[in-house]
């Protein structure tokens, strides 16, 4: 995860750097805010899907969980 946002950041870096030749009658600053939200929906975008991800592992193990408690109340040596 810490990868994948630098790798964002690094990428949001080399993108406003580059020169923007249909933009360069308007002010530095604006350029980079814009850069940054695009960057930020990215690592947004980024978030969520991690976020999905962690909730279907959890689902997962829950389920494992589950089945373990169930097989083990179902064994007849306690």
């Amino acid at each position: 995860m810490r990868l994948y946002v630098m790798a964002l950041l690094l990428a949001a870096g080399l993108m406003i750097s580059s020169c923007n030749r249909d933009r360069r009658d308007e002010p530095a600053a604006r350029q980079v805010g814009r850069e940054a939200y695009r960057a930020s929906e990215e690592i947004k975008r980024g978030a969520k899907k991690a976020a999905q991800e962690l909730r279907k592992a959890g689902k997962e193990i829950r389920q494992g969980w589950n089945e373990a408690k169930r097989k083990d109340d179902t064994d007849p040596r306690k």
